[in-house]
């Protein structure tokens, strides 16, 4: 099997942090025994980050994105692979408890713009982020397994390791 990454944040093109998320997936994908042929970074552009995914889905059996899951406007990966695989997003529940529980453990509030981290595509399969707001989610079409992860690597390495490699495992078998 072939996986594709794509890693989506405008601070990656400008060299604001390094892209570390990128060494650990390709890694972490070559001792599962997957084929990596292509990365990508893209910027937190709609249009440009769906002609990335459309290739990427046209050669790859999984994508995987890490980033652009935030509450921000900019942060706009889920928002486009529900678009670009056809699907409508709509608020799962258990991952609004989940952040409204994040936010009372630190005696804090959610704001508004927190609850967009909730909207989750149709037909999930949702990821618990033990360490952060943003869930992650795998997305099965017929040809492709899209799975997106959060940025921040205290929270894609852990969800990685606890949920995307025994996933990954269970397609090898």
């Amino acid at each position: 099997m072939t996986v594709e990454l794509i890693s989506v944040g405008t601070e990656l093109l400008l060299g604001t942090i390094v892209n570390t998320n990128a060494q650990f997936l390709a890694e972490k994908c070559a001792l599962l025994g997957l084929s990596m042929y292509n990365q990508t970074v893209v910027g937190d552009n709609e249009e440009r980050l769906g002609q990335v995914l459309r290739t990427a889905l046209g050669r790859a059996d999984i994508v995987i994105l890490s980033g652009g899951l935030g509450p921000t406007e900019d942060d706009l990966t889920k928002e486009t692979v529900a678009k670009v695989c056809g699907k409508n997003l709509y608020l799962h529940e258990p991952s609004k408890k989940a952040i409204e529980a994040f936010f009372a453990h630190r005696g804090m509030e959610p704001t508004d713009n927190n609850w967009k981290q909730a909207m989750l595509p149709e037909g999930a399969i949702v990821m618990v982020n033990n360490n952060g707001t943003a869930p992650g989610i795998i997305l099965e079409t017929e040809e492709t397994k899209v799975i997106l992860l959060p940025g921040p690597p205290n929270e894609l390495r852990p969800m990685f390791e606890e949920s995307v490699a025994p996933y990954l495992e269970s397609l090898n078998s």
